[in-house]
């Protein structure tokens, strides 16, 4: 077995060696509450999905079956404890504590506003940026393609 194989396994098996405090896990589930995380993933995945749609018109009659899927795979409330969890190890309560203060003045409320929105623009200029890029990447595969072929 490789050694990016043993890795994985080991990653998988082994449960996280850091757990967050509960004083962290409050905090974080505070501030994923002013964050008003539950709206920005659902306006997030639409807007995703959306962009997808407009990308590939093809998958258009499957938006509902879609949305589903990522109603139940992809919802707040199914990414919650993990999400707490996430945050909860990666601030300590103390800090938590500041960023949540941040969060409840008028620009932090501004900031978690506008998220969804900058994020959905991200990712559009992420996209025009590899399909304007496309046939570089093509001819990189080709190559790397080649080189593979030639080890043989």
């Amino acid at each position: 077995m490789k050694l990016p194989y043993l890795i994985l396994l080991f990653s998988l098996t082994v449960p996280s060696l850091v757990s967050a405090d509960p004083a962290s896990e409050k905090e974080a589930t505070k501030l994923l509450d002013s964050m008003k995380m539950d709206s920005m993933l659902e306006q997030s995945m639409s807007q995703m999905l959306n962009l997808q749609i407009q990308q590939n018109p093809a998958l258009g009659p499957y938006k509902a079956v879609m949305l589903e899927f990522l109603g139940k795979h992809m919802s707040y409330e199914s990414l919650k404890d993990d999400l707490v969890k996430m945050y909860a190890e990666a601030f300590t309560a103390a800090e938590l504590i500041k960023i949540n203060e941040f969060y409840s003045t008028d620009v932090g409320q501004k900031a978690i506003e506008k998220m969804p929105e900058l994020m959905t623009k991200g990712g559009m200029i992420g996209a025009s940026r590899v399909q304007e890029n496309l046939g570089e990447l093509q001819d990189m595969i080709k190559a790397e393609a080649e080189r593979l072929q030639a080890q043989k």
